[in-house]
């Protein structure tokens, strides 16, 4: 291979570099524009308040949005979705709840199963420091069944009772313009 052949070959590996990391910016750009439609279809389907149902957290360089609990139970009414609950595990210190959730739309049925558990101590020996873990399992255990069966996982979109890491911080100054900033957010009269 001469000096000219070494240049083509480098400039089209470079050139084939560049346009796959193109590619993989527009498809999170795509991605982020389905979120921005799912979030704006689930805050109008379901009457939430931006300013008290849902806000984001910043994970990983990213803005995550968090649906709070109130968000969750106004998703689970408007969309008459069923959670049962069987514990599995039942200890003083441990708790793993399973929840199964139903939601009937006008073409099918849907149903889903899924887990949540709740360990009593500071990280990284457990992950709630609130001592009453079968009731944090179990709000854990509803909030991802709820966002399971709707299909908000897809888009990134998490509960605020799955993690004591994903709660709302507390400031006075609102966040409710939220960090979701991006996110054209319409309230429904």
């Amino acid at each position: 291979m001469d000096d000219e052949e070494v240049y083509e070959d480098d400039q089209q590996r470079f050139e084939a570099e560049v346009q796959q990391w193109q590619q993989q910016e527009q498809h999170e750009d795509e991605q982020m524009l389905k979120r921005k439609d799912f979030l704006n279809e689930l805050v109008k389907k379901n009457h939430l308040v931006v300013e008290e149902d849902i806000f984001s957290l910043p994970v990983g360089g990213k803005k995550i949005p968090i649906i709070t609990r109130t968000g969750i139970e106004k998703i689970q009414y408007i969309n008459n979705i069923k959670v049962t609950f069987d514990d599995k595990v039942l200890t003083s210190d441990f708790a793993v709840i399973k929840a199964f959730a139903t939601m009937e739309t006008k073409d099918n049925t849907m149903q889903i199963e899924t887990y949540a558990n709740a360990k009593y101590g500071k990280k990284p020996d457990g992950n709630t420091t609130f001592p009453y873990v079968v009731e944090i399992a179990e709000k854990r255990a509803l909030s991802r069944a709820v966002l399971k069966i709707c299909g908000a996982y897809r888009y990134g979109v998490f509960g605020e009772d799955e993690s004591d890491d994903f709660k709302k911080p507390r400031r006075h100054s609102l966040d409710a313009n939220i960090a979701l900033e991006d996110v054209n957010l319409t309230q429904v009269a």
